[in-house]
C-alpha cells in the first residue's frame, strides 16, 4: 500500500463522513479492531459536522489515499500550544497494515507545521485499553485527566460505564 497525504477539501466531506461511519459503527466497523460498535449505536457524526470542520480554519482533516481511494482520515484542530487529534478513521479492510501509524505521524507533522503546536492531545474511551496501549507505543501518555463522555450527544449508548482518558505527546521530534 502506497499512501499519499493531503488535507480535505469541501468536496471530500461525503467520503470522510462515510469512512468515519464505516470505521466506528455497524457490521463493517466490527471487522476492524478500533470500532465502538459494542459501546455506541447510531451515527458517529453527521455530514453537516464534517462540512463545518472542513470549513473551519482551525481544523484540518488529514486524508490518506491509496491509489486514489480514501484509506484513512483524522481530524486535527489548533487549540494554541496543544493541538487536538480525533475522529481517527482507518478503513476496517486497511487496518493492521501500518496505515494508522502513518496517518498518526502525518497528523503530528501537520499540527507542528501548520500551527507550531508543541503537543498533540486526544481522548480515548477508557474501556478501549488495547487502543490506549497502541497509542502508548507511539509515545502518547495519559495526562491523568479524565473527561466525561458526552452521552447527551450520543443517545445510542449501549452502556454508560466509561469516560474519556486524555493522552498527550510532545511534538518536538516527530518522525
Amino acid at each position: 500500500m502506497t499512501l499519499t497525504f493531503r488535507f480535505a477539501r469541501p468536496g471530500d466531506a461525503a467520503a470522510v463522513h462515510a469512512l468515519t461511519e464505516r470505521t466506528y459503527r455497524g457490521e463493517t466497523a466490527a471487522r476492524g479492531w478500533t470500532h465502538e460498535a459494542d459501546l455506541l449505536a447510531g451515527p458517529r457524526t453527521s455530514r453537516s459536522e464534517i462540512d463545518a470542520l472542513i470549513a473551519d480554519p482551525a481544523s484540518r482533516f488529514v486524508l490518506a489515499e491509496d491509489d486514489g481511494r480514501l484509506a484513512a482520515s483524522a481530524l486535527i484542530q489548533s487549540r494554541g500550544e496543544v493541538a487536538y487529534f480525533g475522529m481517527f478513521s482507518v478503513d476496517p479492510d486497511a487496518q493492521g497494515q501500518g496505515v494508522g501509524r502513518a496517518v498518526l505521524a502525518a497528523c503530528e507533522r501537520a499540527a507542528l507545521n501548520e500551527w507550531g503546536a508543541a503537543r498533540l492531545e486526544m481522548t480515548v474511551i477508557s474501556l478501549r485499553q488495547e487502543l490506549i496501549a497502541w497509542y502508548g507505543r507511539r509515545g502518547y501518555r495519559p495526562t491523568g485527566e479524565r473527561r466525561p463522555f458526552p452521552f447527551d450527544e450520543h443517545s445510542g449508548a449501549l452502556r454508560t460505564d466509561f469516560d474519556l482518558v486524555v493522552l498527550e505527546k510532545g511534538l518536538g521530534n516527530t518522525a
